[in-house]
């Protein structure tokens, strides 16, 4: 069964999704003129027109700028370390590269999801928004159990099994708590937040996000820094890797061309959240009426996502880390940071909760939502017994295969959303922030 679901993760990954999000992506990149690179070069424009339109607005929906933080909590996390670091691990240095490609191409993608999400969402009855992937793919498809079976594999992504293994998993080793505990403890709090929706998730990430940002990205600066890694050298590395592949080093056993794209920008599609849905069904909630306006903030989330994959993947090469053998990606991340940090192990365990949990929480109240698409009677009651079930399962699995699974359903969902956002794409405007 497991080979069966690695074959249709390389089917998805290394042909079908890769040839799907870079012909869109560049077909988007070029109607906008690139419309990303001018986003990046004016944050300050950006932020400010958003803030002058929230005042503008009604005080339904929630902030914006919660809503960016809520962004990045499920993008930014555990996924950037343990996705990327799998990328090198498996792929070889070369998987930074396409990594790199998947999130310039991908800005757009995901720009443009969370237009069409805003622009189709409805008013729900608590005053907030039901907005994201499911409501505008009715638009794109005729027969609507299409955008059926997009939000159930939502459903199915958004109990992120990975990241709840590797929170508790790190618990349990840094900190010796009982594995039953350390589970019990981070499902009960898992449940409160989700039961608040995204409003209780956004106080969430807002308050918890920053302070993860300014201290990992300090922390890896500092190990990089000590390192005396030659920069050159290692973008020489990565180059020749995304292109000719590497040969078999240490405990790396080599990888191919072929290998470095899929690992890569697969990889960068999970941490980063392109295409999936996640973050559209999100930023629907947003107070704000302009559909442009939001969809912007997203650029600059994954372009912050990306600056943090990229420490990560170069702390680890500087290190030497990428190529040995290792039980889990925490004790490769561990292993690397204790020549240059002391108390490594409980520290990282504390930063993979900060990162790792906001990530739970956000795509767990994001299949909330779509479970209510699929029944909005007991779609809910159902999604909670069958997210309670699964992570307590996978609390007793290997990593590899919780990824695994989730690599696979977040292909599925890509290749769906790919061809509602491409069917609407004469929809989707592109303006600068007006001041």
């Amino acid at each position: 069964m497991l080979k069966i679901i690695d074959f249709l993760e390389d089917i998805l990954w290394s042909y079908i999704d890769f040839i799907l999000i870079m012909t869109i992506g560049c077909y988007l990149s070029f109607k906008s003129k690139f419309f990303q690179i001018k986003t990046i070069f004016s944050p300050r424009e950006t932020f400010r027109s958003i803030l002058k339109k929230t005042k503008q607005k009604e005080t339904n929906g929630i902030s914006p700028i919660r809503l960016y933080f809520s962004s990045m909590g499920g993008s930014i996390g555990i996924g950037n370390v343990g996705a990327c670091i799998t990328a090198v691990s498996i792929g070889g240095p070369g998987g930074l590269f396409w990594m790199w490609v998947a999130v310039f191409i991908g800005m757009l993608v995901k720009y443009a999801e969370i237009f069409l999400g805003i622009k189709y969402r409805t008013q729900n009855k608590t005053g907030g928004f039901d907005g994201g992937a499911p409501y505008y793919l009715m638009h794109a498809f005729r027969p609507k159990w299409i955008a059926i079976v997009f939000s159930f594999l939502l459903c199915i992504y958004g109990v992120e099994i990975f990241q709840f293994k590797v929170i508790e998993d790190a618990f349990v080793e840094a900190f010796g708590i009982n594995q039953y505990i350390a589970m019990v403890l981070l499902l009960t709090g898992t449940i409160y937040v989700t039961l608040g929706g995204i409003k209780r998730l956004s106080t969430i990430c807002t308050a918890l996000m920053p302070f993860f940002l300014v201290v990992y990205t300090v922390v890896c600066i500092y190990a990089i820094y000590n390192s005396n890694v030659d920069f050159v050298d290692l973008l020489k590395i990565v180059l020749e890797s995304a292109f000719i592949g590497h040969a078999p080093i240490g405990g790396f056993a080599g990888s191919t061309f072929a290998m470095a794209v899929n690992y890569g920008m697969s990889k960068a599609v999970y941490s980063g959240d392109i295409g999936m849905g996640y973050d559209a069904v999100i930023q629907s909630e947003t107070r704000i009426a302009d559909p442009c306006a939001q969809a912007r903030t997203a650029i600059f989330s994954l372009f912050t996502d990306c600056a943090i994959c990229t420490l990560t993947v170069i702390l680890v090469l500087s290190t030497g880390q990428w190529c040995a053998s290792h039980k889990t990606v925490f004790d490769c991340v561990v292993t690397a940071l204790s020549k240059y940090l002391p108390h490594t192990k409980k520290l990282m365990a504390i930063f993979f909760f900060l990162a790792g949990w906001t990530t739970v929480l956000g795509y767990l109240a994001v299949g909330m939502k779509c479970a209510k698409v699929i029944s909005s009677s007991i779609g809910q009651k159902l999604y909670l017994v069958y997210a309670v079930c699964a992570f307590m399962l996978f609390s007793f699995l290997d990593q590899s295969i919780a990824l695994t699974l989730m690599s696979v359903s977040g292909g599925l969902l890509l290749l769906i959303n790919l061809i509602g956002i491409f069917k609407l794409r004469n929809e989707i405007k592109f303006s600068s922030a007006r001041l």
